[in-house]
């Protein structure tokens, strides 16, 4: 029996071959990014980080994918930034964006910010998908 039970796990594990890898093999410290859809649009620059705890759009990905102001739902929350900084959000806004074969309604903290990235998604959105982020890969 503890054989049988071996033998399945052994053959539903997750393994991504060497060559995914960046240049620097497992030294790299960079950031894993993604691109989704949302409606017609592609969105690159995607951040996954499974440390922060809420879902982060900046006002101007928003405005490049056609949403007004008047579509964000007013509320007012502080976030603390990567810097340590303290920044108010406009409110939030749910965006129906498409991973792979897969839609999911995200919510989304709006914040009037110059960021590096287009969307920012972290654990509740990980949770809610069953997915596990590879940083490594």
């Amino acid at each position: 029996m503890a054989n049988m039970v071996g033998q399945v796990l052994e053959n539903h594990k997750i393994t991504f071959p060497e060559d995914e890898l960046p240049s620097k093999g497992l030294s790299h410290n960079r950031a894993l990014h993604v691109t989704v859809q949302f409606e017609d649009k592609f969105i690159t620059k995607v951040l996954i980080d499974g440390g922060s705890s809420l879902n982060i759009c900046p006002l101007t990905t928003l405005k490049r994918l056609g949403k007004g102001l008047h579509e964000i739902r007013m509320g007012s929350m502080n976030v603390k930034a990567f810097d340590g900084s303290q920044r108010a959000t406009i409110g939030e806004i749910n965006l129906d964006l498409q991973m792979g074969p897969t839609w999911f309604d995200v919510e989304f903290q709006v914040l009037d910010i110059s960021a590096t990235y287009n969307l920012l998604l972290v654990r509740p959105w990980i949770h809610a998908a069953g997915t596990v982020a590879s940083t490594l890969h």
